[in-house]
């Protein structure tokens, strides 16, 4: 029994079944699998038949691999069905059946028994009549079904269409994204660089507050030590004046030495003549002059001269010797003519120092 209902269920799943519906539109061929998903998509409704030889119809609910067993009461004593799970689910989520109406599943005895029962005979007729209904219904959702579809195929494209913008926006945001990581980036070397000059440049400003601080210090030396040239400048100035004053002092003093050495030397001359004179005069008298001489004191004064006691001289002729002079007379003039010759220069000296 096993093996003939594999064995069935084997050339079942190789036939080719169409479908007709109620208005006489036949779709197929389709395999068992194909019928199975429409009859889980709702596509096989109640009212439909299946042939798999074109010449034999039956109702879609005999086949038993599609598991079309759920009826439900739409209201009381309104059965639609039967038909598969997934579809019942379906209508029930969508609302056209209430999710309060009851509810069951057909099993196979229940349905052997149902065709011999006039229950069955009222249900089938009942179910007739709702298979035409759900068959206006199906239409009716079949056009809306398209009119969604087609919407949806424009939903769909416009999607699509929105889909490849939001695709090439994102590619453009991700190649904004990066553009900007590249931009920050840039930024922070471009800042860690900023931050490095101004590093720098504080470094910079307080070395050259540190020189200009050098030069004005050395502004101020330079000042101070312009000021100490120039006084020096001014002392150089009244030092080489000075000098000046002095070489001319100097070369003064040097031509009244001069003169003076000229006068001594003249002097000398003069005395060594008149030495030489009153040796030959003293050769002639004799002692006579040492006793004159002898008699004669000098006494000095405050004024330089000389007090003489005893008889004054004879008046000196003009050749500048006095007749009858002794030597001590001669020397004595010698020596007052010196002294006053040392009074003049001293005076001379004094006054050109002064000067």
């Amino acid at each position: 029994m096993t093996s003939k209902s594999t064995s069935e269920k084997r050339a079942a799943g190789k036939r080719q079944w169409r479908v007709r519906t109620e208005k006489g539109d036949v779709f197929g061929p389709a395999d068992l699998a194909t019928l199975q998903a429409w009859a889980r998509d709702g596509r096989l409704a109640p009212t439909h038949q299946i042939c798999a030889d074109g010449a034999t119809w039956e109702p879609v609910t005999a086949l038993r691999e599609l598991e079309m067993d759920w009826v439900a009461e739409v209201t009381s004593g309104s059965f639609y069905g039967p038909i598969h799970r997934d579809a019942m689910n379906e209508l029930l989520r969508e609302g056209s059946i209430n999710a309060a109406a009851p509810r069951f599943q057909r099993s196979p005895s229940e349905a052997a028994t149902a065709k011999s029962s006039v229950r069955e005979q009222e249900l089938e007729r009942a179910l007739h009549d709702q298979q035409q209904q759900a068959s206006r219904r199906l239409d009716e959702l079949e056009k809306q079904l398209a009119a969604a579809r087609g919407e949806h195929e424009q939903t769909k494209a416009a999607l699509g269409a929105k889909d490849f913008e939001f695709d090439a926006e994102r590619q453009e945001q991700r190649a904004s994204a990066a553009r900007l990581q590249a931009e920050l980036l840039k930024r922070d070397a471009r800042l860690a660089s900023l931050e490095a000059e101004l590093h720098r440049v504080e470094t910079l400003t307080r070395e050259r507050q540190e020189l200009e601080t050098r030069q004005a210090d050395q502004a101020r030396e330079a000042t101070r030590l312009r000021d100490e040239l120039d006084q020096t400048r001014r002392q150089q100035h009244e030092a080489e004046r000075t000098a000046t004053v002095l070489q001319e002092r100097v070369a003064n003093h040097e031509n009244d030495t001069a003169a003076l050495h000229d006068s001594v030397r003249t002097l000398k001359l003069r005395l060594e003549s008149a030495r030489k004179l009153v040796q030959q005069a003293g050769a002639a008298l004799g002692g006579v002059d040492e006793a004159i001489d002898a008699e004669i004191v000098e006494t000095p004064t405050a004024s330089g001269g000389t007090i003489r006691n005893g008889p004054p001289p004879q008046s000196t002729p003009a050749g500048g010797m006095k007749p009858g002079m002794s030597l001590a007379d001669l020397e004595a003039q010698a020596q007052r003519e010196l002294r006053q010759l040392g009074q003049k220069g001293g005076g001379l000296f004094k006054g050109r120092a002064k000067g």
